[in-house]
């Protein structure tokens, strides 16, 4: 017992030395991820501020992510994809997105807002044509891929329109026999496309925690390494002070 005694101030310190040692890695590695994400941001902000490019201008570049794009040819009408799982003000609902063919035979997805799902998910919401030749700007989105789905299953041979959990480029080229752009171009919020009501574009890219996000849950792991210290001190000072007491009723 008196062993056991001697030893147990020492391991409360290891353990609280542990548990603090942690709780800063993690603080500081926080506030990486923010500084990494500040640039980030700043970069994407850059890249909105040149002018449209053209898709073959995009494909070619090493990183299109957020580049303005103005793409003149004509929609696939026959071939939608919709895009399953997204919520708009809380409503289920789908995104919508049409192959569209350049006038230089290149094609790329365009995605051209929120469609609302109904009621009976086996009804798909009807989907307005898009005819003639025209020109659509907006920006280059590229999913992640790391995207999680309940269960990733081959998608089914000539179903249109084609019902997804997540946007896989090469796959849908396949299933149109096209060799699709690598990221989708998202429509400018505004822009109506031939003679249609513009659908809801409220474009939020999910996989984006703002440095703000991450300085807080810095703060809270530097918050957690004061409180284990806190405890510890005071632990120790509460049995120096019986320690103590004891040795002067001895």
């Amino acid at each position: 017992m008196p062993h056991t005694h001697r030893r147990a101030p020492w391991i409360a310190l290891i353990a609280t030395l542990i548990v603090s040692g942690v709780c800063l890695r993690l603080a500081f590695w926080q506030l990486e991820r923010a500084d990494e994400k500040r640039q980030w941001l700043t970069e994407q902000s850059e890249r909105a501020t040149l002018p449209p490019a053209d898709l073959p201008t995009l494909q070619a570049a090493d990183d299109p992510m957020h580049r303005r794009a103005s793409i003149s040819g004509h929609f696939d009408n026959a071939h939608n994809v919709l895009l399953d799982n997204r919520t708009l003000n809380g409503v289920a609902g789908y995104h919508l997105l049409t192959p569209f063919e350049t006038r230089k035979g290149r094609w790329v997805l365009v995605n051209r807002g929120w469609l609302p799902r109904g009621n009976n998910r086996a009804n798909l919401p009807a989907i307005a044509p898009i005819t003639g030749s025209l020109t659509v700007t907006g920006a280059v989105y590229r999913p992640s891929r790391d995207v999680f789905v309940l269960k990733d299953m081959p998608l089914p041979d000539n179903q249109w329109p084609l019902r997804v959990q997540k946007v896989d480029f090469d796959a849908i080229g396949e299933q149109l026999g096209v060799e699709l752009a690598p990221f989708e171009i998202r429509v400018t919020p505004e822009l109506a496309l031939g003679n249609n009501t513009p659908l809801p574009r409220h474009w939020q890219d999910v996989t984006v925690m703002g440095p703000e996000r991450h300085k807080a849950y810095a703060l809270q792991w530097f918050a957690l390494a004061l409180a284990a210290l806190l405890i510890y001190v005071a632990a120790a000072l509460r049995n120096w002070r019986k320690a103590r007491k004891t040795r002067e009723e001895l």
